[in-house]
């Protein structure tokens, strides 16, 4: 999976879950997001790839784009499509 193509799946799922457009400069918070909203996020991406990404990283990159380039870093993301 590319970075494009990682960045507009979880654009996808943000806005599932938030019920709201998302664009990079998207805060979490700031869109209504809180607790359950972020478990159900990063259940719906580890779900999708097979990663154990805790929720932390979303409490700690609540900013979209900071949130997908962290979620890039995992590890277990793979590239492969």
């Amino acid at each position: 999976m590319t970075g494009e193509e990682l960045r507009t799946e979880v654009r996808t799922i943000w806005q599932d879950v938030l019920g709201t457009d998302v664009d990079d400069d998207t805060d979490f918070f700031g869109a209504g997001g809180h607790s359950f909203a972020a478990l159900r996020i990063i259940a719906v991406v580890n779900d999708r790839h097979g990663t154990s990404a805790p929720v932390k990283v979303l409490f700690d990159n609540p900013r979209f784009a900071d949130f997908v380039a962290a979620l890039d870093e995992q590890p277990e993301l793979s590239r492969q499509g």
